[in-house]
């Protein structure tokens, strides 16, 4: 199987740009989120000569791409396939012409090795139509024009014309939907020898999105989303009401305040999308299109402004934690630890494995040994500890007063679990949490601020945790905890790190390709990010942040179609309490990441 073309922009590109690879339950197309206004769908054909006949006879492209766009047409009933032949138009994205041509890149973007084709598309914000769909052939390859079996060094020409243009209608790839699907179409994302005409699935998609139906049957929107002001950690979810004949296909839109252009996002599938703890990066204008086989209808725009609230450099994290799965080697947990000021400050550290138990933790790590490298450097060991209460009385005790004054659950005597007490000078630490042997399991890595004063406390706080560990599926996930105390809200960077990780210098091994970061207070989920350079309009801020904390810099998008910036980040402003961020792969995907939590200066 040889992959037709690629998905340019996989997550929030609902229509911006569609594209091909091939091979997929009944009517379970995929739909990329627009189709075209009634009337004819004209297809720029600027293909050139053939190497002379082809093998199925004909002796040109365009009449073979006509043939494929007839498939369609003979599914199709509001709108229609035309074609220019020998078309001298430009060859131009954003000209309002739908170009197809062979070349060796797409507009200016290298072809990957294995693509044979991408369609490149826009859709009209106001209406939420397609107006332009660019097919453009990878011209790096040998073409022909043939049926049955596929052959050697040779690309099949009409096949891939017939899935590029199932693009152009509006049709995505079944077997890379969510969840995904298995049916046989043409419209999968690999070519195969098995399918070169349109299946049963492509006829269902064409007509759901193509068929005419009763004007009744259109939807209408009953209730717009709703304008509001809402003060930075309030919480407020935009909803829209659907008269008509469903199911519905909701895809948000959002336009940052200060910015002209409206991205659409992925976060938001449903007739309403809620923000947990707004942000000021949240300000701006909302709009929803909703689809279904009868036709498209979008939304007024909803306005969300947000007020400001003063932040205070008193408060502090005083307790951060990682949950992980500590495994042998590269494998073990390893959270770095961050003290400011100018004077030591007290620290509690541990690991805890046997006492997960009790919180209802499977397979917890039995014999965690906690060692502290630092500071400034990874050969200084500052303090280990394997089991808690094996040393002194004296140390034991203190490190059962300490967790009682800070509120941390106890150790039970005799236990494996791993903590010492530290009086740290300011700099940078390492906490890794092992096992003995080969020995894997889940255990949490906790830092406490154990400085008795408050006011003392403020003069150093705990900057930042850095933790990095495993993320597997299921429960397995990268689990961070911080609790903040102080007398009002303050800033923080989290993130999820986990492309960046692969690149030198780390040059991670298994490093996790698609980390998703998500912020919860209890079981309410205040707020989420997939990929961090969306929205386009937020990326400096999230730069300047890093580069005022010390952070280093992420991988940044390569160009409008190849997206690199699938790292995760959040900056947010939180009032004191106790907070949860979880890094899991995208779709179930496993690997290492590196979680981190950062105090924002004032």
């Amino acid at each position: 199987m040889t992959d037709l073309s690629r998905r340019p922009a996989p997550r929030r590109a609902l229509a911006a740009l569609g594209a091909l690879l091939f091979a997929a339950s009944a009517s379970a197309f995929d739909l990329i989120g627009s189709s075209w206004s009634n009337g004819n769908i004209v297809m720029q054909l600027q293909l050139g000569a053939t190497p002379g006949t082809l093998i199925d006879g004909a002796t040109d492209w365009a009449t073979v791409a006509e043939s494929a766009l007839n498939e369609w047409n003979a599914q199709i009933t509001r709108c229609q396939f035309t074609t220019v032949r020998n078309s001298t138009a430009v060859m131009a994205q954003l000209n309002r012409l739908n170009n197809v041509f062979f070349s060796p890149n797409f507009y200016g973007s290298a072809f990957d090795a294995r693509t044979l084709a991408v369609t490149l598309g826009s859709t009209s914000t106001a209406t939420g139509r397609s107006v332009e769909k660019d097919v453009i052939f990878n011209s790096n390859k040998t073409w022909n024009s043939y049926r049955g079996t596929l052959r050697s060094g040779l690309s099949e020409f009409r096949r891939v014309a017939l899935h590029e243009f199932g693009h152009v209608l509006g049709l995505d790839h079944p077997d890379e939907a969510e969840p995904l699907q298995f049916v046989a179409a043409i419209m999968n994302s690999t070519i195969s020898s098995a399918i070169e005409t349109l299946q049963p699935d492509d006829i269902a998609g064409a007509k759901a999105l193509y068929a005419v139906t009763s004007p009744s049957a259109t939807p209408t929107i009953a209730a717009h989303p709703q304008s509001r002001t809402v003060l930075v950690g309030g919480s407020y979810t935009f909803s829209v009401t659907v008269n008509g004949a469903g199911p519905f296909t909701y895809s948000w839109g959002f336009r940052p305040k200060g910015t002209t252009t409206t991205e659409s996002f992925r976060l938001a599938t449903g007739p309403s999308y809620t923000i947990g703890s707004v942000q000021t990066a949240d300000a701006g204008a909302y709009v929803v299109i909703v689809s279904s086989s009868a036709g498209i209808v979008v939304s007024n725009e909803a306005t969300l402004t947000v007020t400001p609230v003063t932040t205070s450099s008193d408060t502090a994290l005083a307790n951060i934690s990682t949950r992980g799965v500590v495994s042998s080697g590269s494998g073990v947990l390893i959270a770095g630890l961050v003290i400011g000021g100018t004077t030591p400050k007290n620290i509690l550290l541990r690991a805890v494995g046997p006492a997960l138990t009790d919180f209802g933790v499977a397979d917890a790590l039995a014999d965690p040994t906690l060692t502290l490298f630092g500071p400034n450097s990874s050969t200084l060991i500052a303090a280990t500890n394997d089991n808690w209460d094996t040393g002194p009385t004296a140390t034991t005790a203190a490190l059962v007063a300490t967790a009682t004054r800070l509120g941390a659950f106890q150790f039970t005597p005799g236990s494996k679990d791993a903590a010492l007490l530290a009086t740290l000078p300011p700099g940078n630490y390492s906490a890794i949490v092992s096992g003995p042997g080969a020995t894997t399991g889940v255990a949490l890595v906790e830092a406490y601020d154990a400085d008795a004063n408050a006011a003392t406390a403020r003069t150093r706080h705990l900057l930042n945790i850095a933790t990095r560990g495993q993320v597997g599926s299921g429960d397995n996930v990268l689990i961070a905890g911080l609790v903040l105390t102080g007398p009002g809200p303050r800033t923080y960077l989290i993130r999820a790190v986990g492309p960046t990780l692969a690149d030198p210098p780390f040059n991670v091994p298994g490093a996790l390709l698609d980390p998703f970061l998500q912020i919860y207070q209890g079981e309410a989920i205040l707020h989420e990010n997939d990929d961090w350079d969306a929205p386009t309009a937020g990326r400096q801020a999230l730069r300047d942040a890093a580069i005022k904390v010390g952070a280093f810099a992420l991988r940044e998008i390569r160009n409008s179609v190849t997206r690199s910036g699938l790292d995760s980040v959040l900056l947010l402003t939180l009032a004191p309490g106790t907070y949860t961020a979880k890094v899991s792969g995208f779709e179930g995907a496993t690997g290492v990441a590196l979680i981190e939590i950062y105090e924002m200066p004032p």
